[in-house]
């Protein structure tokens, strides 16, 4: 599967995606949106992915929409019907990060701004070098926030904060990011992807079938009631039970061992 604006590699079970446009910030044009829709898809897929991350190349995580692309589009006569087509296929890319049954992780190397801040929160966890910054700033050009923003940004940081960052399109750092619970870790530029790599390394040598459930539940919590969250922990519970990897954890723990989960 071939990529243009991204480079995809896997080293032991982690999958690392890096947008590559490093000349335009890592702006994300319609071709990038392309390139991170199969990555996600061709990562759900393959087996020996258990993990991971997103990340940029250069300075920036990524710069948000290329608007030099998107004034191409608007300077004719929008239509309507495909702009429509257009968000709900890029919005699908949430959906699917989220839906995935493998964490993801964000290490957050420089700039994330609009559509860039939106795929960072899209995905599972958030950590961020020194030099890491946040902006949503679609206020700023006239246009809005899309990729579930505006549910997912009051989940992590609060309404109150959500509402002071989407309207004034302020620019935060990374350890103002961090206190309000945007971003778990905040770490030396040189030791972002190795702290990344850490975090998915540890992940990927857990029960895939258990974590799988893990993000379900959590990503279900909010709009349910206690009693369907309890039925939904049941019944991850039975699913989990049911594997081979049930029986692999317990007797990797007896034997002093560490376990070699299948995923089965």
């Amino acid at each position: 599967m071939g990529f243009t604006d991204i480079v995809f590699e896997k080293k032991d079970g982690v999958a690392i995606v890096t947008f590559t446009r490093e000349e335009a910030r890592n702006a994300i044009r319609y071709q990038t949106w392309l390139d991170i829709q199969s990555a996600v898809k061709k990562c759900a897929k393959e087996d020996d992915v258990r993990a991971v991350i997103i990340t940029g190349k250069g300075k920036a995580f990524s710069a948000g929409e290329d608007l030099a692309d998107m004034a191409k589009f608007l300077d004719e006569k929008p239509d309507f019907f495909m702009l429509r087509q257009f968000l709900m296929e890029i919005q699908e890319i949430t959906s699917s990060m989220m839906k995935m049954k493998k964490p993801i992780i964000a290490a957050l190397n420089g700039y994330a701004v609009g559509a860039g801040a939106e795929i960072a929160i899209a995905s599972d966890i958030r950590i961020a070098s020194e030099k890491a910054t946040f902006e949503f700033a679609e206020v700023k050009v006239g246009l809005f926030e899309t990729n579930g923003v505006t549910y997912l940004l009051p989940r992590l940081i609060g309404l109150r904060r959500a509402m002071e960052l989407m309207l004034t399109g302020r620019r935060i750092d990374a350890y103002e990011a961090k206190e309000i619970g945007l971003v778990s870790f905040v770490v030396k530029p040189e030791e972002l992807l190795e702290e990344a790599m850490k975090l998915a390394d540890t992940m990927a040598q857990n029960a895939p079938v258990s974590m799988a459930n893990v993000k379900n539940c959590l990503y279900r919590s909010g709009e349910i009631s206690l009693t369907d969250a309890l039925t939904y922990e049941t019944e991850a519970m039975m699913a989990c039970s049911m594997t081979d990897d049930a029986k692999e954890g317990p007797m990797a723990f007896f034997e002093k061992r560490k376990p070699n989960f299948k995923g089965k």
